[in-house]
């Protein structure tokens, strides 16, 4: 009795850390950070791209009224980049590149991409924050 008794108590043990493991994976994918509802748009100079899993992001300097300012971008997976033809020699340092994105809720710099423009007319559609916005 005593071994069926710890036989469920470590099965208990082992699932609920699982799910505790696989809720911030899920809360990961959470737009709740940015305004899904809104889309602004931004150009300047494509600083760093991060070419990388779940999310890729970018740097972007621009220009606010002359002075110099950057901000960060989350973005889609390399698959969903990759299935609209784009690879991470697409992204180069110093390109001058053009997004709509879904701003930071916090008013910060900064937010989800929705779409980019590179040099060349190659561009991207994030689809997955596009579902996320209704869009």
């Amino acid at each position: 009795m005593g071994f069926l008794k710890n036989s469920v108590t470590v099965g208990l043990s082992v699932a609920a850390c699982f799910g505790l493991s696989v809720a911030p994976a899920h809360a990961h994918h959470s737009f709740a950070a940015y305004d899904m509802g809104k889309t602004s748009t931004a150009e300047g100079t494509l600083k760093e791209f991060r070419w990388g899993a779940p999310h890729s992001s970018l740097v972007l300097i621009y220009l606010e009224r002359g002075v110099p300012k950057q901000m960060s971008i989350i973005s889609g997976s390399p698959l969903m980049f990759a299935r609209q033809g784009l690879s991470p020699r697409d992204f180069k340092r110093g390109d001058k590149i053009k997004i709509t994105y879904h701003p930071n809720s916090s008013g910060q710099p900064g937010g989800a991409l929705a779409s980019l423009s590179l040099p060349g007319g190659k561009s991207f559609s994030d689809t997955e924050a596009a579902r996320a916005g209704g869009n």
